[in-house]
C-alpha cells in the first residue's frame, strides 16, 4: 500500500508541477532511511508510525487538493468579486478518503477521481508538459488550479448553458448540438465584472434601466440640477415615495444622499439596449444589449460598469428560449423593431404602423445555466484549439502569488 501511494505521488506531484516538499515527501524519504538503520532508531514501533503519518499526511492534502483546490478563490479575490459557490472538503470527505486506504485497488481510484475530471484540465496538464517559458507555465498552473475550484452548480456540466469567460471578453452559449460564440463588453478594471454562477430565468424587451446608486453618486451628482441633462438621456427621477421628481429642484447633496432613485425609459438609446437576460445575483449584473455597439471593435472592452453586454444579443435569445414557439420570438423581435421572419409576423407588421409593443417580460422555462468565470488559458469552447488571453483584471497574478509556494 505505502509503495503504491508512494508511487503514485512522486509521478502525479512533477506533473501537475508542483514540488515534492508540498507533500513532505522529503520528510518520509529521511524517515524511511532512519529506520534501515536501527542504531538511529529508539523505537523501531514509533519510526513507523511517523513513516505512516508522513504518507497519510502526503496523501490527504493531495486528495484534498486535488478535489478542492489548493487556495481558496474567495479569499484571494473577496466575496465582492468571486462569488461562485464552490464545493469544499468536509469531515465525511476526510472519513471517505481514510476509508479508501484499507485497499490499494480502490484508494489508487480515489485518487484518480479526485483529480479534476474536466477535460479542459486534461488539455492543460498535457500543455505544462509543453510550455518552454516561466511566463507560459505560470499561466497554465493558475488556469489548473481554477479548474480545481467545482462550481457547486455544475453549471458547465447542464448540455446547455452560458460560459462567460471575462479574460477573453467573449461568450459562448453551448448546446447538446451547437455553440454560439459572440464578443462581450464587460467592466473595467475600476468595476469589474464579478464570477458567478446562476441561472436564467426571464428576459425582458425595452427594459428600463434602474440606474445603480454607486452612479448616481459618482457621476450623476455632478449634474444635479440640470433638468435637460436628464432629459437628453431619457432619465427620470423618483423620490423615495414614489414620486417623480423635478431633477432642477435637486442638489448634488440629494443626489448622494441614496433617497432618490434615477431611471431610464426605455427604448432606443437605453444603456440596456433592448434586450437582457435577468438571473439571479447580489450585484445586480445581467448580460444585455448596449445603445454603444461600436464598442464591440475594440480589442479591449472592459467598459462597463459591470454587467455584461452582448454583441448579438438576439442570438442569445434564440439560444435561450431553443424550443420556443417561432411567433413568439417574431413578437420579440417586432417589439424590438427588428425584421420579423415568420409570415405571421411579416403581415402583423404589414398591418400595424408606428412602434409595436408585443412582448415585454418571457419567463425561462427551464432556466438556463450562466456561469461568468476568469480563464487565461483555456480550450475554445467552439474550436477545441487551446486559445490563450490577456489578464485585464490582473488576477493571474493574485493566484501566482498563492500558489507559488507549491510550485517547483
Amino acid at each position: 500500500m505505502c509503495d503504491a501511494l508512494d508511487s503514485l505521488l512522486r509521478s502525479q506531484v512533477p506533473a501537475m508541477g508542483f514540488k515534492d516538499s508540498v507533500f513532505g515527501l522529503g520528510d518520509y524519504d529521511q524517515q524511511l532511511a532512519d529506520m534501515h538503520q536501527p542504531d538511529l532508531v529508539a523505537d523501531m514501533a514509533i519510526a513507523m508510525a511517523q513513516v505512516e503519518c508522513s504518507l497519510t499526511r502526503a496523501y490527504l492534502r493531495y486528495a484534498i487538493g486535488q478535489r478542492f483546490g489548493f487556495t481558496t478563490p474567495s479569499k484571494l479575490f473577496g466575496k465582492h468579486q468571486y462569488d461562485i459557490e464552490i464545493e469544499q472538503a468536509d469531515s465525511a470527505f476526510v472519513a471517505d478518503a481514510m476509508k479508501q486506504l484499507k485497499d490499494k485497488a480502490t484508494m489508487l481510484a480515489f485518487l484518480n477521481c479526485a483529480e479534476p475530471q474536466d477535460s479542459a484540465y486534461h488539455v492543460l496538464k498535457k500543455q505544462l508538459t509543453k510550455d518552454s517559458t516561466a511566463e507560459a507555465r505560470n499561466r497554465t498552473l493558475c488556469n489548473m488550479e481554477r479548474l480545481r475550484w467545482r462550481d457547486s452548480k455544475h453549471a458547465k456540466q447542464s448540455p446547455r448553458h452560458i460560459f462567460v469567460n471575462i479574460a477573453s471578453q467573449q461568450v459562448w452559449a453551448i448546446g447538446p448540438d451547437s455553440v454560439i460564440n459572440m464578443r462581450i463588453c464587460c467592466g473595467k478594471a475600476a468595476t469589474k465584472t464579478p464570477l458567478l454562477s446562476s441561472e436564467i430565468q426571464r428576459i425582458e424587451v425595452n427594459p428600463e434601466w434602474g440606474v445603480p446608486q454607486s452612479i448616481i453618486r459618482n457621476e450623476m451628482s455632478g449634474h444635479a440640477g440640470d433638468s435637460a441633462y436628464f432629459a437628453r438621456r431619457n432619465y427620470y427621477v423618483v423620490g423615495s415615495g414614489g414620486q417623480r421628481v423635478n431633477p432642477a429642484h435637486l442638489s448634488s447633496a440629494d443626489l448622494r444622499s441614496g433617497r432618490y432613485a434615477v431611471r431610464q425609459r426605455s427604448g432606443a438609446g437605453n444603456s440596456l439596449g433592448r434586450i437582457i437576460f435577468r438571473f439571479p445575483n447580489k450585484f445586480s449584473v445581467y448580460l444585455h444589449d448596449t445603445s454603444s455597439p461600436s464598442a464591440f471593435n475594440r480589442e479591449v472592452r472592459t467598459v462597463s460598469h459591470g454587467c455584461v453586454r452582448l454583441q448579438r444579443p438576439f442570438d442569445m435569445a434564440e439560444f435561450v428560449l431553443h424550443d420556443a414557439d417561432p411567433w413568439l420570438l417574431d413578437k420579440m423581435r417586432l417589439s424590438m423593431d427588428l425584421q420579423p421572419k415568420t409570415e405571421q409576423g411579416k403581415q402583423y407588421k404589414k398591418q400595424h404602423s408606428g412602434a409595436i409593443r408585443l412582448v415585454n417580460n418571457t419567463p425561462v422555462e427551464p432556466t438556463v445555466p450562466v456561469l461568468i468565470d476568469y480563464y487565461t488559458c483555456y480550450p475554445n469552447p467552439q474550436t477545441g484549439k487551446l486559445d490563450i488571453w490577456g489578464d485585464p483584471y490582473g488576477y493571474d497574478k493574485i493566484l501566482l502569488k498563492a500558489i507559488q509556494p507549491f510550485v517547483k
